[in-house]
């Protein structure tokens, strides 16, 4: 995923290449949007350093909180290799314990002469 930054000019949303260089060889800016930086640029302004590090900063932490919302794949490759008997069930601790908590009643144990025993006793 790339960074997604705010220009500060116009409140635009722009994505800038991952080096912030341009491919003909010019450098982005994270402060403004490339319309913006092209009018900066013609009044003479330059770029703040520190609103550009708060702005490089600020799409990172977004970035960051971008994947950690994002719901994880199932590794469903995972398991399906070499070992996949064993060892795929010890990669899925979420699943719940369904295993009966007592026995199984038997045949005889339903009978109703034996149901009858137990409550005399």
């Amino acid at each position: 995923m790339r960074l997604l930054f705010v220009c500060q000019a116009c409140g635009c949303h722009y994505l800038v290449p991952v080096g912030l260089d341009y491919p003909d060889g010019g450098r982005a800016s994270a402060v403004w949007c490339s319309a913006c930086q092209r009018d900066a640029a013609a009044r003479g302004a330059t770029e703040p350093a520190e609103l550009a590090a708060v702005a490089v900063l600020l799409a990172v932490r977004a970035l960051k909180a971008a994947l950690a919302a994002r719901p994880t794949p199932p590794t469903a490759g995972a398991g399906a290799g070499v070992g996949a008997g064993a060892g795929a069930g010890a990669e899925q601790p979420s699943r719940p314990d369904r295993r009966p908590t007592r026995p199984a009643v038997s045949s005889r144990g339903r009978t109703r002469p034996a149901a009858a025993r137990t409550r005399l006793a």
